[in-house]
């Protein structure tokens, strides 16, 4: 298995193409308390770009900040993330993070703890980046709403790391981070010219496993506008384990869609928190689903009903 350095968690020398990217993920689930979240800090140094992300579900409530401040990116580690609002802290590295979010309505501050090592992805398709590993850990700490006691987080959650080239507009690809007590597994199946390509991890306090094969049935929302609410996957890991795992949405506002125009159509994102319910171990566990959609300009209204998620 191959693991990161120390170093990777430090930011890369980037490419000259403009869409090269650096970033780092969150996400966290206390099932105990049904909340869940997740947040992104994006860094695109050569189109001068920054993105800031902080989500919180709630008692079937959703709060979001989404920002994209521009200019020369700081190459600071601490200055490139932050914006006066949400900041990343490195306490540890592959260890230990610290989060903070103070807004108009929200401020939090949360630890993120390792509980697994941290584990390298692989090349998966070839189009969504260089280097690119993530960490299963433990969430800890306080949510203040303007409305509301503090919120004590005690949870589970995904972390990952990504650089290099990005490429969002390929057919589409599904990702899974998924918390149980006795093992987690993180993972992305993208479709590049008709072809799934799979990488990932299956990770406990024994070992690691690589991720070989996903097989992947996504379910939809009734009606004319569709999302995707559910999914059944089947992981296939390096030493033969399978493990079959029924996903649905947490609740039904649980989710963020992010859309972008580019030439020749439209991408949609859509980030759902998760029940992850798994066959074979009979555990329940938590954390996410998430879908990215190709839309072509070309592409005919019946066709476009068929994939086309809810706005």
């Amino acid at each position: 298995m191959s693991r990161p350095s120390e170093t990777d968690e430090s930011l890369h020398s980037p490419s000259g193409r403009p869409d090269w990217r650096e970033s780092y993920y969150f996400n966290f689930v206390d099932s105990g308390l049904n909340v869940s979240g997740f947040s992104t800090i994006g860094l695109l140094p050569n189109v001068g770009k920054r993105e800031f992300v902080f989500v919180l579900f709630h008692d079937g409530k959703r709060e979001v900040y989404f920002v994209e401040p521009t200019g020369a990116v700081p190459k600071g580690h601490a200055e490139s993330l932050s914006d006066g609002h949400l900041s990343y802290e490195l306490i540890s590295p592959l260890h230990e993070w610290r989060i903070s979010f103070a807004g108009v309505d929200m401020t939090a501050e949360l630890k993120w703890k390792a509980r697994y090592p941290a584990y390298m992805f692989g090349t998966g398709s070839g189009t969504s980046w260089t280097g690119h590993f993530e960490q299963s850990g433990r969430v800890t700490g306080t949510i203040e709403l303007a409305k509301g006691g503090p919120i004590k987080l005690k949870g589970l959650g995904e972390r990952d790391k990504s650089w290099g080239t990005r490429d969002w507009h390929i057919e589409g690809w599904f990702a899974l981070h998924a918390q149980f007590e006795t093992f987690s597994i993180g993972l992305r199946r993208d479709m590049v010219k008709g072809e799934a390509h799979s990488s990932g991890g299956i990770s406990s306090a024994r070992k690691h496993v690589p991720v070989t094969d996903v097989e992947l049935q996504t379910g939809f929302s009734r009606g004319e506008s569709r999302m995707p609410i559910k999914a059944k996957t089947r992981v296939h890991g390096a030493d033969g384990s399978c493990y079959t795992l029924q996903s649905k949405m947490i609740s039904p506002s649980a989710f963020v869609r992010f859309s972008r125009p580019f030439p020749g159509g439209t991408t949609e994102l859509y980030e759902n928190m998760a029940v992850h319910k798994c066959q074979e171990s009979g555990e329940t566990g938590s954390g996410l689903l998430e879908w990215l959609f190709t839309h072509p300009e070309t592409q005919g209204p019946a066709a476009d009903q068929k994939t086309r998620p809810a706005p």
